[in-house]
């Protein structure tokens, strides 16, 4: 599990295999606090706080465990 933080500081634990996409927030968003945009396989979208890069990071991380 990782775990991702929102724009209203809650916390959410996420199984890596069920994100499809992670992608930088434009710069508006970053303004406003979100620094990526993670889309989930069942279509939920999450505006999160922490970085594209560090996101892509844990999950490759927890892949190899």
């Amino acid at each position: 599990m990782i775990t991702l933080t929102d724009i209203n500081r809650r916390q959410h634990y996420l199984a890596p295999t069920t994100i499809a996409r992670v992608q930088e927030a434009g710069t508006s968003s970053q303004w406003h606090g979100i620094c990526a945009v993670v889309h989930m396989l069942d279509g939920q979208v999450l505006e999160v706080r922490e970085r594209a890069a560090d996101i892509a990071q844990q999950l490759n991380m927890r892949r190899t465990e």
